[in-house]
């Protein structure tokens, strides 16, 4: 009897919590599009073209395979981070304005200099999947 009781009281209490949580999953395009920006970027800057390929739209991927899509990815290995300055998001599309920051080697004689650059880049939310993917300029 006691078992009973407890098993009655203790389903709502769960099923509560669970339905708690699950109200704060985030639906904000900027905290979604503001992850999968860092995502796609520590993949570049870690050299794994092939994680950051998966960020790409569908579409993208369909028409380029992923060994041209590495043909166009210039700055692995020079690329020494990421900052995103801010996100505007309009319906489903987003641009992210991000500083990238590198490091120029001009060879022996001149060495590495360490500078940033300022860019915009594209993102959209698939219809189909309702996932965020970046738009390339290719």
């Amino acid at each position: 009897m006691y078992v009973k009781c407890i098993r009655w009281v203790a389903l709502p209490l769960i099923m509560f919590a669970v339905i708690g949580c699950a109200t704060f999953v985030t639906h904000d395009p900027e905290q979604i599009v503001r992850q999968r920006v860092n995502e796609r970027w520590d993949a570049l800057i870690e050299g794994r073209l092939e994680t950051a390929y998966t960020y790409e739209t569908p579409e993208y991927r369909e028409l380029y395979s992923f060994p041209e899509y590495r043909n166009t990815i210039y700055g692995v290995g020079s690329w020494r981070k990421m900052e995103i300055e801010d996100i505007d998001c309009v319906d489903d599309k987003c641009v992210a304005n991000i500083r990238i920051y590198v490091n120029i080697e001009f060879g022996k004689s001149f060495g590495t200099i360490a500078t940033d650059a300022l860019t915009s880049q594209n993102w959209i939310k698939n219809s189909t999947s309702g996932q965020w993917y970046h738009i390339s300029d290719h």
